[in-house]
């Protein structure tokens, strides 16, 4: 079992999003499905749904890129008492709108798109190499298909 915890920072998820927790935790449980994560534990993931301009600061603290960004990941992968913490996933709401815009994806679908790929993050998974993105972006492009076949 997975469990999810919520911290919103932005007003704008419940405006622009409000089935936002259904959609990241379908996601999330699409994950562990498909890529088959085996844990003794429970696992637990905590999502920070936050604005383009709070995000702007984390990226440019952890990442030094002073720019607003989708989605970032911070794995923690700590085992404390029956739980399995694998981390915290960042995600900027009108960075998804804007985005699932530009790229004429649905604007739910485009919010699975970038939890699965922060999650991915946070199970150890990279996109610094040619290999390591195919690898990545053919496994999120599995997840999606199944979820909205």
């Amino acid at each position: 079992m997975v469990e999810i915890s919520y911290n919103i920072k932005s007003l704008e998820w419940n405006k622009n999003l409000p089935s936002y927790k259904k959609c990241i935790s379908n996601s999330v449980n699409q994950i562990f499905k498909i890529i088959k994560f085996s844990s003794n534990n429970e696992i637990s993931i905590s999502f920070l749904l936050t604005s383009n301009s709070e995000i702007k600061l984390l990226n440019q603290k952890y990442r030094n890129k002073n720019k607003p960004t989708n989605v970032l990941s911070f794995p923690m992968n700590e085992k404390i008492e029956n739980k399995n913490y694998l981390g915290d996933v960042v995600i900027a709401c009108e960075k998804i709108i804007d985005e699932s815009y530009e790229q004429n994806i649905k604007k739910y679908k485009y919010l699975s798109k970038m939890t699965i790929h922060g999650v991915l993050h946070l199970l150890g998974y990279k996109h610094d190499t040619d290999r390591q993105f195919n690898k990545m972006n053919s496994i999120e492009k599995n997840i999606l298909e199944e979820m909205y076949k």
